[in-house]
């Protein structure tokens, strides 16, 4: 595990917790079958294959970004969006002995590479694709993170989203609320934490849920099969919101 004193001052380190994210992911991946490899994921269009596929591949590309910031440089995780969407379909099609081998690859590099980045590479910015809007790299472990534990519940092999750690459940209803999922104000309040976040002011509707549901949820997902009741609004309807 990466020293903590390479993390930014002042900055949450969620690192422990995706060492345990990567940990409680890859104890499925192993077991799944080879029929279950090629079954329906819970994302529309992908098999479970496809869902490995892409946390193999978010994970060597963000490693791509903190190799270039340790040396001073800055990487897009992508050449484009039509690259990023072939290397998927390609890699979806390895054998499932091929596909975890690269996941346990792949965790490996991106815990190296993010153990690497001292304190003042911290500081740089970095594009999803070349010339997308710059994001801070000091977001990139909270990233990660959300990919593990939400791709995990996408392979519908039995976890949900009450299996979360609080601490996730709330970091993510945070960044969800705050990237602005749905087209008009948003309020969201987790009745668990007892906690309120607010997309912009004006919103004139509240959504009522565990912060665990409430980020299911926020993060575009139909309910998970034997999974909880989901979040409720004041009006019934719940506001449409995009995928992430």
């Amino acid at each position: 595990m990466p020293d903590p004193q390479t993390f930014p001052a002042g900055a949450r380190d969620p690192r422990h917790a995706l060492a345990d994210a990567d940990g409680r992911l890859v104890r499925t991946v192993d077991a799944m079958s080879p029929d279950e490899w090629r079954a329906p994921s819970l994302l529309p269009g992908w098999s479970r294959a496809h869902v490995v596929a892409h946390v193999v591949l978010n994970a060597e590309a963000l490693a791509g970004v903190l190799d270039a910031a340790a040396r001073g440089e800055q990487a897009a995780m992508y050449p484009s969006q039509e690259r990023r969407d072939g290397d998927i379909e390609a890699l979806a099609a390895a054998t499932p002995q091929e596909l975890r081998d690269r996941l346990l690859a792949s965790t490996t590099a991106f815990a190296d590479a993010l153990a690497a980045v001292s304190d003042e590479g911290w500081r740089g910015t970095f594009d999803r694709t070349p010339g997308a809007r710059p994001r801070p790299l000091v977001d990139v472990p909270d990233m990660r993170w959300r990919e593990v534990e939400l791709h995990h519940l996408d392979l519908g092999l039995g976890a949900t989203p009450e299996g979360w750690p609080p601490d996730f459940a709330a970091a993510l209803v945070g960044a969800m609320v705050a990237r602005g999922p749905s087209t008009t104000p948003l309020r969201v309040h987790a009745t668990d934490l007892d906690r309120t976040w607010e997309s912009a002011p004006g919103a004139t509707t509240t959504v009522r849920g565990t912060a665990a549901d409430l980020g299911w949820w926020l993060s575009g997902r139909r309910p998970v099969p034997g999974a909880g009741t989901g979040p409720t609004s004041d009006d019934g309807v719940l506001p449409r919101i995009e995928e992430l």
